[in-house]
């Protein structure tokens, strides 16, 4: 083996030296290590030789020798050690084990900090909703409701919302029981019925709740409009909408809320309010929703096969329209699982349940109350 293949890059500290420094070569031989540089030679004999390992991480070799008072050459190249001359002597062999220890612990410290880079980011993904949702649960009501008022202002126009005393009295006798079954104890429920044709219905953050006239009319029973009313209204409980907007204004201003003021997140959240109805849940917060308002329907002794019902008329409606979407259709079909899914979770829900079928009668003519509603849209 030649002498240029034990080479290697390398510098001498002596007074001699411009500043007392020098970078160089180290070249080493049977007998001697030389240093050599722009500045001139030094050489020191292997008999004696003194090794130190310093620096940052330890990741430089330091050679010294008694022979050469105040020289000190080093590298950072530790495979100056695997030198056959430093192989065969026993006074090295500790730092010979030294230098593989630390290299073996760089290598391990260089995977570890590339291991916490990539799995910081994935931590957060993953953590991303239970963030979200801790976020959203310090935001004061009142700026809940303040932020559902904004939303519902860009998305329904007080020119279109019905006004008509006794159509909401109707209404009111649907919704009663509904209500109280919830029992929620952050919000206070509000009701607006909303002149459109298509088959929709929203609930917004802090309580307020649109209902759209081509959804009341298409409905075959008031089971139907309900099992739709309990879905979104368990969305404002779970408070999805106010995760997803918590999540869509980044998480360094999550993570700033979760240990600090959420008063600065709100403001952004405000301002972002007429977004909210252009999200679509999650598939787990649809089936969460699903699976509430079920809940909601059998406490309040509400029949929930009219959500399935409705499911079924929105899909049957969706493929005969032959649409290759669900745009313009029921909001709580837009979105993941699809429809066959979730028809199948809520018939096995229905399944496990224990009521014998006397579900609550409504006392009220559901049919008239469609007429009625439509006469007024007519006019």
């Amino acid at each position: 083996m030649g002498n240029e293949q034990w080479q290697f890059e390398g510098g001498a500290f002596h007074d001699s030296l411009p500043n007392g420094r020098s970078s160089g070569r180290l070249e080493v031989s049977p007998v001697s290590i030389k240093f050599v540089s722009d500045h001139g030679e030094a050489e020191m004999p292997i008999t004696g030789l003194q090794t130190e390992l310093g620096g940052s991480a330890n990741r430089m070799l330091f050679l010294k020798h008694s022979d050469c008072e105040g020289w000190t050459f080093f590298t950072t190249d530790q495979k100056l050690m695997k030198h056959p001359v430093f192989a065969k002597d026993e006074r090295l062999a500790g730092s010979r084990k030294s230098v593989n220890r630390t290299r073996w612990m760089s290598r391990a410290s260089a995977m570890t900090l590339l291991g916490a880079i990539i799995a910081i980011p994935l931590g957060l993904w993953w953590a991303k909703d239970p963030l979200a949702a801790a976020v959203a649960g310090k935001i004061p009501v009142e700026m809940e409701q303040k932020i559902g008022d904004a939303a519902f202002t860009s998305h329904a126009p007080a020119s279109k919302l019905i006004q008509d005393e006794e159509i909401l009295a109707d209404f009111e006798i649907l919704s009663k029981p509904l209500i109280e079954a919830i029992g929620s104890k952050r919000y206070t429920f509000e009701f607006h019925i909303l002149e459109d044709s298509s088959l929709n219905a929203f609930a917004l953050p802090g309580g307020k709740m649109a209902i759209h006239t081509g959804l009341i009319l298409k409905a075959e029973r008031p089971e139907e409009v309900l099992g739709v009313m309990a879905h979104e209204l368990a969305h404002v409980e779970m408070q999805h909408s106010m995760r997803n907007l918590v999540e869509m204004v980044g998480m360094y201003a999550v993570i700033s809320a979760l240990f600090g003021d959420v008063s600065g997140v709100a403001a952004i959240l405000v301002n972002n309010a007429p977004f909210l109805l252009q999200m679509k849940f999650s598939r787990d917060h649809e089936r969460e929703a699903d699976e509430k308002g079920f809940e909601y329907l059998t406490k309040a002794n509400i029949d929930p096969r009219g959500l399935i019902e409705f499911f079924q008329k929105i899909q049957e409606e969706h493929d005969e329209s032959g649409m290759p979407d669900m745009d313009g259709a029921l909001s709580v079909l837009t979105t993941h699982p699809a429809t066959d899914e979730r028809i199948n979770n809520l018939k096995r829900l229905i399944d496990s349940q224990k009521n014998s079928g006397s579900y609550r009668k409504f006392d009220l003519d559901f049919k008239a109350f469609q007429e009625k509603l439509r006469n007024r849209l007519n006019k």
